[in-house]
This record gives structure tokens, sequence and C-alpha cells, in this order.
């Protein structure tokens, strides 16, 4: 079985790759981040998309050769809903943007086993342009969904197309309250990495944001920490053959 994980940032692959032995895959020229490694007699690959639709789609179209058996859409989202708390582990049964010009529903195999496992079930997953970095923007776009990210409805929609079985399985990094303490959209790169110019100057320009960071900072590695845990089990159940039936 290939397995096929998503993440948008190294940041949110990390931990997972101090877990387990994965390899950047050599095979490949596509000039994707594809990484590898072996669960069971499963092979396993990580690309990391970049952040936002258009990276999305362009990292997509340099790693779906050959199909995936299934994919997993991970990473990190923002809450919409009061009931879902920062390292909350979320499965949403779809996953959608604003304008619904992208979105699919989650393999409903996938999605079961996710939620058996522990994951909260959420209707929508909202995908959208750009972070929803204050608590009024979370406000409005949970009329849409109890979550937000940047790339799972790009990602689904993309499989499921190819009749690819597709879940996402997202961590909670800040609540629905919570506004965050920079403009990201300007301190990261499509990729995630930091420009660290802008980062040092929205520090400047509003010094009382440093503590808020750093508390951000430690809450969305433990997000990742705790998702990486979670996904860790739910890709090995995944490659038992005893349970392969259930997504195939």
């Amino acid at each position: 079985m290939r397995i096929l994980v998503t993440f948008a940032v190294n940041a949110e692959f990390a931990p997972w790759r101090k877990l387990r032995k994965f390899r950047r895959n050599s095979c490949s020229d596509s000039g994707a981040s594809l990484f590898v490694t072996a669960i069971g007699d499963s092979r396993v690959e990580v690309l990391l998309t970049g952040i936002g639709r258009v990276a999305c789609e362009e990292s997509l179209a340099k790693a779906r050769d050959p199909k995936p058996d299934v994919v997993i859409s991970s990473g990190l989202a923002g809450a919409l809903s009061d009931r879902l708390k920062p390292g909350d582990i979320v499965a949403p049964i779809k996953a959608r943007t604003l304008k619904n010009d992208a979105g699919a529903d989650a393999d409903r195999a996938m999605w079961d086993r996710a939620i058996r496992q522990g994951a909260l079930s959420i209707e929508n997953l909202v995908t959208v342009l750009q972070i929803a970095d204050t608590a009024s923007e979370k406000s409005r776009l949970s009329f849409f969904g109890e979550a937000v990210d940047m790339e799972s409805a790009i990602i689904m929609s993309c499989f499921v197309a190819e009749g690819v079985p597709v879940v996402a399985v997202r961590a909670i990094s800040d609540a629905a309250d919570e506004d965050l303490p920079i403009d990201f959209d300007r301190c990261l790169t499509p990729q995630g990495t930091v420009r660290k110019m802008s980062l040092v100057n929205a520090i400047v320009r509003r010094p009382g944001s440093l503590p808020n960071l750093i508390r951000f900072g430690r809450q969305s590695n433990l997000a990742a920490q705790k998702l990486v845990k979670f996904l860790d089990d739910f890709v090995v159940s995944l490659a038992a053959p005893t349970e392969r039936t259930a997504v195939a």
C-alpha cells in the first residue's frame, strides 16, 4: 500500500521526522519536497505542499504519479468553534472553500477510523486564501465551518476526482476567540519559511506581541506533537494487512 500524507510546512512535519526515519526521495526529479519511510510493508510518503492554494496545486501536480492508495491531508488548523481547543485533533466530514470551487467529502471508512481513534468529528473544514488571524475574522468564517486551514479542500478535491480515498486529520493550533500575535501572511513565504526582516519589523511595530508570539509558538509546537502521535497510530492502523479491506 502507498500512503501519501501532506503537510503545508516542515514545522508541522518535524515531530514525525524525529519519531520515524524518513529519507528524502532521491528518485524524484519533480522538485517536490517528498519524504519516504516504511511502516509495516506499506510505503509512506510525506509531501510538503507549501501554504495556500497556489503552492499546494503546484506541489500536487509534481507528486501525484504514481497514484497513492490513500491520502491524508494533515497539519495545523484554526478553531472557528468555541468547543475546539488548541491541541484537539479534528476530522472533518467535508472540506470546502468559501466559493465552493473546491471541496470533497472524506472517505467514510477512513473518517470512521479517525473518529474511533479519538479525533473529534466536525462537519466542515473551511479552506481559505489567507490566514485567519483575528477573532473577528474567525467569527465571520464560523458561519461556514468549525475549523479553518489553507490546503485541505484543494488536496481532497484533487484526489477524490481521481478516485483515491482521502481524509483530513488536523490539530487545532489556535482557539476561535484568539487573535494571532502577528500578521503571518506578511512574515511567511508560501513554503512556510520566515521572512526574517518582516518578522523583526512586525515585532518592532508591536513589541507587546513578543510574549504572545512565544506562547503561540509553544502552543503550535504542542499541537504538532499531538498530531504526529495521532497520525503515526492512524497510519500504522492503515498499514496493517488485516485492515486494508476497510479502506480499499
